[in-house]
């Protein structure tokens, strides 16, 4: 945030620059006509149109600087192909050192852009509160509308507030590369830093951060909520923190990865997860918890189906005996003669032998 205030204190410096006295109106193109509040060079020029307008594009080349409105003022400091434009009172905005910027601010307030290919837009439509949007970086797009504080530092971020009112303390920032910063209501902070991370706050006067690689915060009509997506930079990864219709929570996510935090239509609460898996209400879903109860769970069924097992083995091996028993018990009682055939052969030899006597002696 250290950029920011420099971006802040080179605005001041570069719309009260070194313009000459202002007049009602006047208007320099080319090095021609400075004076009376405007400022040109060969390449530029500046136009101003107002009690106290002033309009400097003298240290501009291909820039241009218009001035609308009572003591509105705009500067190109050190741009090259940039415009700035203030129109209404007090009404300021410039383009710092870089290329291909565009600062315009609507209303009392100031806008200014440093870098390269960078919009700073500020329009101040009601509200009595201050306003303020700074854009510094590469390709960054910073849009407000109404009072409060913008900052986008960076490449690529995208940081977005709307207000009615307000009284100005309302804050939209963005650092690192591919960032959404969303504000909308008339108080409340939206800050992310990282990559390709997000922070919306909507319709609620909270504090919503992001600090990581493709993480998330967000806040949906709720008031006095602190809203985390957020770990040691850059550790905290694909992680989720949410409030939706709740108050006064304080709901964190990270480290990760994949740790999701949210509280729906709660007050008073503050939900933790910090490694993977799921803490919404207070209820866990997945990550080490669900996995150890699943242990937990299985290990009673893998007792039993060793017991059951261990049953049937010994069952099996009780049948196989009794079966090998029977079968060996038959086979001897099958192989072992009977008395009574013993004796019906005894008398058949008995029979043969009277009947060899029989014959000898009728001889």
């Amino acid at each position: 945030m250290l950029l920011g205030a420099l971006v802040s204190s080179a605005l001041t410096l570069g719309t009260l620059g070194e313009a000459p006295a202002a007049n009602a109106s006047c208007i320099s193109a080319f090095g021609i006509g400075n004076g009376g509040g405007c400022t040109s060079n060969l390449t530029s020029f500046a136009i101003a149109i107002g009690t106290n307008a002033t309009a400097n594009a003298g240290n501009g080349f291909f820039s241009g600087a218009i001035s609308l409105g009572a003591s509105a003022a705009t500067a190109t400091t050190f741009s090259f192909l940039s415009f700035a434009v203030a129109n209404g009172e007090q009404a300021r905005a410039s383009t710092l050192p870089g290329l291909l910027n565009f600062a315009w601010q609507q209303g009392p307030g100031s806008s200014a852009a440093l870098g390269a290919l960078n919009f700073a837009i500020g329009m101040m439509m009601n509200g009595a509160g201050p306003q303020s949007t700074g854009v510094a970086g590469l390709g960054n797009i910073a849009l407000q509308i109404g009072p409060g504080t913008m900052t986008n530092i960076g490449s690529l971020n995208l940081t977005l507030a709307s207000a009615l009112a307000g009284d100005g303390s309302k804050a939209t920032n963005a650092g690192g590369f591919g960032n959404l910063a969303l504000n909308v209501g008339d108080a409340g902070t939206a800050w992310t830093q990282g990559f390709f991370s997000s922070a919306t706050n909507f319709l609620g006067d909270s504090i919503v951060r992001a600090q990581g690689i493709l993480t998330a915060a967000g806040n949906i009509l709720g008031n006095g909520n602190t809203v985390s997506s957020w770990g040691p930079f850059p550790n905290t990864t694909l992680s989720l923190a949410f409030n939706f219709f709740g108050d006064n929570n304080t709901v964190t996510a990270g480290w990760g990865p994949f740790a999701i935090a949210g509280a729906i239509s709660q007050s008073l609460k503050t939900i933790t997860r910090s490694l993977p898996g799921i803490d919404i209400n207070g209820v866990i879903a997945g990550g080490a918890a669900a996995v150890g109860s699943s242990k937990q769970v299985a290990t009673p069924a893998a007792a039993s189906d060793g017991s059951a097992s261990a049953a049937t083995t010994t069952a099996s091996a009780a049948g196989t005996k009794k079966a090998t028993s029977s079968r060996g018990n038959g086979q001897k009682r099958a192989t072992s003669p009977s008395p009574s055939s013993g004796n019906s052969s005894k008398g058949v030899a008995k029979s043969a032998r009277a009947g060899s006597s029989g014959k000898k002696s009728a001889n």
